[in-house]
């Protein structure tokens, strides 16, 4: 009895540790670039021709769907690329390295040359370095053939002339593509578009060092989030042609130019410039804002240095709020704004401390359970059972390459810190096949959830793919990256949810990246709780896409959530992309609608809806129909306050106005209203006004004289200042934040680039 009472003692104080990022691998089912196809790895030997070799295998998945590169430096002689020819070539795999800092590539091929051309999508590139030596045109370029949900993680990239190219003018677009954690030093530049379909290119927590410029679209758009950029010789992030773009929570220090928006195009792109901390720029200001917008620029901290000023603002719309800067008259006014709760504060009371970037993820040496490739559930509920064995060590369940059975929901019981993980998310990589009945359950994560997910697909088309229920804890933490996420093909009653989460009011949830569709139901739906007018969590989704849905987002019974830098396609059948009729907070920036529209259908509704509605800085452009995207509020507006903020709307024909596009229909009227917010044509019949109003721009090209442009709308509805900090509340409030040890937390749930495919009520869902 004393000896089985001390077991459980000791089984009690085994500490639990949090759920932080980590490298699992390699793998027996990856194949590794020296045993299996001869590299040497000296920095003497030509390895390129082993690394086409095992390239040109890779792409087939015959034997593997995943590379493994062990430490060495493997000199280039030559470009290596993948190609693809078929629809599931370079799908769904894997290019990995042991650690940046031990595996480099380096250049020592004709000057000016392509290291690595990357033709692949569903897939990930990680954990390598690329050495240019001052000679290679482009370290890494995706394209020629379309791409959309890769990542580009963990890279590292120096003395190249540009180091991440998405597209070529003359290849199709590279789209939904992460970049995590990367580093560039002395490149012409860090990160380019150049294809108008090379967009939502996701750049989060990168390093830019001694930089021509760190992120720059030639065409296409970007969003960058949480990076540090040094002295960059032009300009940290600029841009030349349009979309929207967001510019979140960066830190910026020696640099010529922060951000440089002065192409000084006639049309405008919806930008959202928040939380940056500027310090010192050498040219003569931090963020020229000389394209037409609208701009949201709020909560940055600017420390000028010498003779340079903070902002030049636009000729056309902004709004500004909660700015800081180190000196008086730091803005040069222009245009149409409006100004709130900007401060000047004394040069040291903006911190000039750089934040501490996440490295790349350390490899703990995990014990791991491998499953046989292509085998059913029960034997991933067996292994899941060994692990069990294990628990506090995060053990891992592998998934190899395969078609899994699944005909009864896999169980992992609650706090076991188990990570189960495939080799790739990707229809030909790791894939869960729900042939259980019709609304199963493939998945299912008793609470609380210490489980990490990780590469692999969950196939349920008449199921649900994926519950993690008791997930509602103080300090509680959900983190969802890259998660695709598909909702039923055709509407259901009840409405159907690709990710819906449901009562929580105290743990958080994240998602970074986000992408699927909606389908036959809603994307994104969050259920308030009992207590949710007193509830501290946040619910967010920060960069992602999305196609078709039956209305995008939806809160109800109290629910919050807060959206940002998100790109919606267009949807056949779906004319109304926002349908609000229940109670909650919906605040989203930084977005583009792309929508079918229609006279009788308006793009955003709010009827009968209760609480606080906020679009901002969103590009509402109508797609294969004339109809100008507009605003309708209906019902009960006695207690919904709705704002249109610094938005675009693109127009097609002429009549538009902002009694066109901002219908208060609701009794009594719902508070809120228009402000800032301009139209973008090609018509100038269609906004004779804004081409008057165009024709004054000072020092810069006149727009009038081009063949499209901007006009503004007129402000609808009395709002104050008190107004536009109460609708800016939740975005401001909203944080990112990284998985990290956190013993005392009871839900600490990760997925990492998990595919799921649902026809059940919610496809994923995250439940109190």
């Amino acid at each position: 009895m004393r000896c089985i009472w001390l077991l459980l003692v000791l089984c009690l104080v085994v500490p639990v540790r949090g759920a932080e990022e980590e490298f699992v691998g390699p793998f027996p089912s990856w194949r590794d670039l020296k045993r299996d196809f001869g590299a040497v790895g000296d920095g003497r030997a030509d390895d390129a021709p082993a690394l086409q070799k095992a390239l040109d295998e890779l792409t087939g998945h015959e034997k593997s769907c995943v590379l493994y590169l062990p430490p060495g430096n493997y000199r280039l002689a030559s470009g290596v690329r993948t190609q693809r020819k078929a629809h599931t070539d370079c799908q769904g795999i894997g290019i990995i390295g042991a650690d940046p800092a031990t595996v480099t590539l380096r250049w020592d091929g004709p000057a000016g040359g392509t290291m690595f051309a990357l033709d692949m999508w569903y897939s990930k590139i990680s954990r390598i370095s690329f050495d240019g030596g001052g000679q290679a045109g482009v370290g890494l370029q995706y394209g020629p053939a379309f791409s959309t949900y890769n990542e580009a993680s963990d890279l590292r990239f120096r003395d190249v002339k540009q180091g991440l190219v998405f597209g070529a003018p003359d290849s199709a677009g590279q789209a939904e593509n992460a970049v995590l954690r990367c580093s560039f030093e002395r490149c012409e530049i860090g990160v380019q578009m150049v294809n108008w379909n090379s967009m939502d290119i996701w750049v989060w927590y990168s390093r830019f060092v001694d930089c021509g410029r760190g992120i720059h679209n030639q065409m296409g758009n970007w969003h960058a989030w949480c990076n540090v950029f040094e002295r960059s010789k032009i300009a940290d992030v600029s841009i030349v042609n349009l979309m929207a773009f967001s510019v979140a929570n960066n830190y910026s220090r020696g640099s010529r130019c922060f951000l440089d928006f002065s192409s000084g195009h006639s049309w405008g792109s919806p930008t959202s410039i928040t939380g940056n901390r500027v310090i010192d720029c050498t040219g003569p200001f931090a963020l020229l804002l000389d394209n037409a917008g609208p701009y949201l620029v709020v909560d940055n901290q600017i420390r000028l240095a010498g003779a340079g000023r903070g902002i030049r603002m636009t000729w056309a719309d902004q709004v500004f709020c909660g700015n800081q800067y180190s000196a008086a008259d730091a803005v040069e006014t222009r245009g149409r704004f409006r100004q709130v709760a900007e401060k000047v504060v004394a040069p040291e009371a903006i911190d000039d401390k750089p934040p501490v970037l996440p490295a790349a993820p350390p490899n703990r040496g995990r014990p791991v359970i491998e499953v046989a490739a292509g085998t059913n559930g029960q034997a991933i509920a067996d292994a899941i059972a060994q692990a069990e064995r294990l628990r506090g060590q995060r053990p891992v369940v592998h998934l190899p390459m395969g078609n899994y059975r699944i005909d009864k929901t896999i169980e992992i019981p609650a706090g076991l810190d188990v990570q189960l993980v495939g080799d790739s998310a990707g229809e030909t990589g790791t894939r869960l096949n729900w042939t259980g009945p019709a609304d199963g359950l493939a998945l299912h994560l008793a609470g609380p959830s210490r489980a990490t997910l990780r590469d692999f697909y969950i196939h349920a088309p008449n199921a649900r793919g994926l519950l993690a229920d008791a997930t509602d804890q103080a300090g509680g933490r959900v983190f969802l990256d890259q998660l695709n996420t598909n909702g039923a093909g055709q509407p259901r009653t009840p409405k159907t949810a690709a990710l819906r989460v449901s009562g929580l009011e105290r743990s958080d949830v994240l998602c970074r990246s986000l992408q699927g569709s909606g389908n036959g139901g809603c994307w994104v739906e969050v259920l308030g709780g009992p207590q949710s007018d007193r509830a501290g969590n946040q619910v967010s989704v920060f960069t992602g896409a999305t196609g078709s849905a039956q209305g995008q987002y939806d809160v109800r019974g109290g629910g919050r959530l807060v959206v940002r830098a998100v790109y919606h396609e267009k949807s056949a059948d779906a004319l109304t992309g926002l349908l609000l009729n229940d109670r909650g907070t919906l605040s989203i920036d930084a977005t583009r609608f792309s929508y079918a529209t229609s006279a009788t259908k308006p793009t955003v509704a709010a009827d009968g809806f209760s609480g606080l509605f906020t679009l901002a800085t969103c590009l509402l452009l109508p797609v294969d129909t004339q109809e100008t995207c507009r605003f309708e509020l209906r019902g009960d507006g006695s207690r919904a306050s709705v704002m249109a903020l610094a938005s675009q709307f693109w127009v097609y024909q002429p009549g538009t106005s902002a009694d066109t596009v901002w219908l208060n229909k609701a009794t009594p009227p719902a508070k809120g209203g228009l402000l800032e917010c301009n139209i973008n044509t090609s018509n100038k019949e269609a906004a004779p006004k804004g081409w008057e109003y165009l024709q004054n721009m000072g020092d810069n090209p006149d727009p009038a004289k081009s063949a499209k442009g901007a006009g503004l709308l007129e402000d609808r509805g009395a709002i104050s200042d008190e107004a536009i900090l109460t609708h800016l509340a939740p975005l401001r409030a909203a944080r990112a934040w990284l998985p990290t040890v956190a013993p005392g937390v009871a839900t600490d749930l990760s997925v990492y680039r998990v595919m799921v495919s649902g026809g059940g009520e919610a496809s994923v869902e995250i439940r109190k």
